[in-house]
């Protein structure tokens, strides 16, 4: 009959039990501990990068403001200007229409002074 061989079995002692133990629980401490500090290296994080969006959202929105406001300044002014050309236009090119009415109505009277010189020209005596 074949002898039935057992292989022997090691034996664990009380204290390697105890520093396997040690060894698992200071493991998962030192884990616990390093999760625990970059979760809160995480939270500290977001929190600057969320103050820092709302602070970079905010300056934002003002330097956009007051460059809105500078652009109506600027409209405003332009808009005035334009008025103010289009009355100057107006002012000028109505000086010219009555200049233009003065000088036609001397046209006659030199016409005439012409005529009357041509005529005492072509006088032979006194």
């Amino acid at each position: 009959m074949a002898t039935l061989s057992f292989k022997p079995s090691e034996r664990y002692r009380l204290s390697d039990w105890r520093t396997n133990s040690y060894l698992l629980s200071t493991n998962a401490e030192r884990q616990r501990d390093a999760s625990h500090q970059i979760r809160q290296e995480a939270r500290i994080l977001r929190n600057e990068t969320n103050n820092q969006i709302v602070w970079d959202e905010h300056d934002n929105r003002t330097r956009l403001a007051e460059r809105i406001d500078t652009v109506n300044r600027w409209k405003e002014t332009l808009d005035k200007c334009l008025t103010d050309l289009d009355a100057e236009i107006d002012s000028l090119a109505q000086a010219k229409e009555s200049a233009e009415q003065n000088l036609q109505a001397k046209n006659l009277p030199l016409d005439v002074a012409i005529e009357c010189l041509t005529l005492r020209e072509s006088r032979r005596d006194i």
